[in-house]
């Protein structure tokens, strides 16, 4: 079982932490992990030329190395900081070009797939963030999941929030977002699993 992991953010930092501990705890149940940083991607604005619409596109950048890498996945976890309560343009730019996927016969379907988010304020838009990506897998046809351990203890997926009762932190203290990271990973693979013949 192979899981790619994602990192939205234009930096490496909190939510590549939370990426690495989903990595970890997916390892330790025998998984393939990869993570890319889409910062290090050159992917074009979409051009709404429609080219995509017979499964191709006019620009021949980055998206397709990523479409591969996503395309060979069991999984795909995509992480990504809220910026003004959404997904940071590189991320937008991802999933705009990947629609030749999509046009292209569902090249993603039936990939499992789980938001991970960060914000600077508790309440800082990272569920429209999260539902944002869970839109946009539910219309490559992939297979939503999120977290099913304790409730108390965890959330639904991953949220990283910087803000902490006493000022500034980084996500690594930020403990109900990495036990949910570490629950998820586990949820993940299980779902990967056991939907194998599907892919």
């Amino acid at each position: 079982m192979k899981l790619l992991a994602i990192n939205g953010s234009p930096n490496k930092r909190n939510t590549l932490a939370l990426l690495e501990a989903i990595a970890e705890e997916a390892k330790k149940l025998g998984a393939e992990v990869e993570i890319l940083n889409l910062s290090e991607f050159n992917v074009n604005t979409c051009r709404g030329c429609d080219a995509c619409l017979k499964g191709d596109c006019v620009q021949k950048d980055d998206i397709y190395r990523l479409l591969d890498a996503m395309q060979r996945a069991d999984a795909i976890i995509i992480g990504a900081p809220t910026y003004f309560g959404n997904v940071p343009g590189i991320v937008k730019n991802l999933i705009d070009r990947s629609r030749m996927a999509r046009m292209g016969g569902f090249k993603l379907k039936n990939r499992v797939f789980a938001p991970v988010i960060t914000s600077g304020l508790r309440h800082g838009g990272a569920e429209f963030a999260a539902m944002s990506l869970i839109v946009y897998a539910l219309g490559q046809g992939m297979i939503v999941v999120s977290n099913a351990e304790n409730p108390i203890t965890t959330g639904s997926f991953p949220i990283g929030v910087i803000q902490g009762d006493a000022g500034w932190r980084g996500v690594k203290k930020d403990e109900i977002a990495l036990n949910t990271a570490r629950a998820l990973a586990r949820r993940v693979v299980e779902v990967a699993n056991a939907t194998k013949l599907l892919r």
